[in-house]
């Protein structure tokens, strides 16, 4: 299951809202839909160069990082972009798939824009990189900061909460605001007043006596919901056996069915979950709000 990526401390968060908000109005962004990217990147004075990041050009540039003195963080688990934040250029590989590219551009402008990152390679001693923590710290920081500009800080989340709550909600908004299913899906989850949760998994893949099984990519809680629930314990996979892996869709969705929970308390708790895949992800949405018909029941510790 992947770290989380996008926690960071309550005050950090305030600056880089106050950068995100500011750099929309100086765009002219804000209420523009979809959010206009490729002009927040101009105004912010960035240039995007389209570049295939093999292993040998990332060596090229580090080796030029290195000899400048400049540093050169990369973005996310895979290297679909590089900054260069002395020269303002974001290397992105021409490879990265159309929906990753808005978030993406954004998390590298986030290492231009954040004043205490933009700043560091002026001052990096070229014999040194970046400790690890520090690194992981702004990798943290640039998505918190292309996620508010993308969702426009709380337009999203007011939007999202003018419906019923449910799946199709972020799947209408993601193409309203320009985003990926997967960045929409865990803002609409993490913004959340509602006690709800999103489940990751990556797509089926055959196994004998059990049929198929997933690995769990990532969980994404609201803040009730971890509140709530801070005793369950999330599987690392599910089966076509177990109560989360029955979810997954045989076609593009599985409709909400309900769930029992047992909370922090000893308390079971009446839940609904429903399904949504791409041929990256599978979404499995848990939350409290509805009561459909059919039941399944989801043990306490989770060990689906």
């Amino acid at each position: 299951m992947l770290v989380d990526d996008c926690s960071i401390p309550s005050q950090e968060a305030e600056a880089i809202r106050s950068e995100a908000g500011r750099l929309l109005r100086e765009a002219g962004a804000v209420g523009v839909f979809p959010t206009p990217v490729d002009e927040i990147m101009r105004t912010a004075r960035i240039q995007v160069v389209p570049i295939s990041l093999d292993d040998n050009y990332l060596a090229l540039l580090r080796r030029k990082a290195a000899q400048a003195g400049d540093a050169l963080l990369s973005a996310l688990s895979k290297v679909w972009g590089v900054f260069d934040p002395k020269a303002r250029i974001a290397f992105i590989d021409p490879e990265t798939p159309k929906e990753k590219l808005p978030f993406l551009k954004l998390h590298e402008g986030g290492h231009a824009v954040l004043p205490w990152q933009s700043i560091f390679g002026i001052f990096e001693d070229c014999r040194k990189t970046l400790d690890p923590e520090v690194k992981q710290q702004f990798e943290r920081e640039a998505n918190v900061f292309a996620s508010e500009v993308l969702f426009q800080l709380d337009a999203f989340t007011s939007e999202a909460d003018d419906h019923a709550f449910g799946i199709g909600v972020p799947l209408r908004l993601a193409r309203r605001y320009g985003a990926s299913v997967y960045a929409t899906i865990r803002r609409y989850v993490s913004h959340s007043d509602k006690t709800c949760a999103v489940v990751v998994l990556n797509p089926a893949e055959p196994a004998e006596m059990v049929g198929y099984f997933c690995t769990v990519r990532r969980v994404i809680v609201s803040a009730a919901f971890a509140r709530r629930f801070s005793n369950i314990a999330w599987p690392q996979t599910v089966t076509a056996d177990d109560a989360l892996g029955r979810l997954v869709p045989v076609n593009r969705m599985t409709g909400p069915r309900t769930l029992r929970i047992t909370d922090a308390n000893g308390d079971r708790q009446e839940m609904i979950a429903e399904a949504f895949k791409t041929p990256h992800q599978i979404f499995v949405l848990i939350n409290a709000t509805a009561k459909p018909a059919r039941r399944i029941i989801l043990p306490a510790s989770v060990t689906c």
